[in-house]
């Protein structure tokens, strides 16, 4: 697995996330399991997979937790639409 191209699916994934719903970490959480990777076929499909199922499990198992430190605890620093 590479893990720069995973680093930067779970920033994509999450920052869309954030983006589509209304900011609480619920409504990121709810986003997150109805996005579909969709295709049989895409290129690095591990890396997305994963990314997808760690930024799933980092919204379920912390909801309660502030996003700040949801995204601190998953490696994501400063992301472009955090309060």
């Amino acid at each position: 697995m590479n893990h720069e191209i995973y680093r930067r699916y779970l920033q994509e994934y999450i920052q869309e996330a954030i983006e589509n719903s209304n900011g609480s970490n619920a409504e990121i959480s709810s986003y997150l399991w109805e996005k579909n990777l969709g295709r049989i076929l895409i290129s690095n499909k591990t890396e997305k997979q994963r990314a997808l199922a760690d930024a799933r499990r980092a919204f379920d198992d912390h909801r309660h937790w502030p996003r700040k430190i949801i995204l601190s605890h998953i490696g994501i620093e400063n992301p472009e639409t955090e309060d």
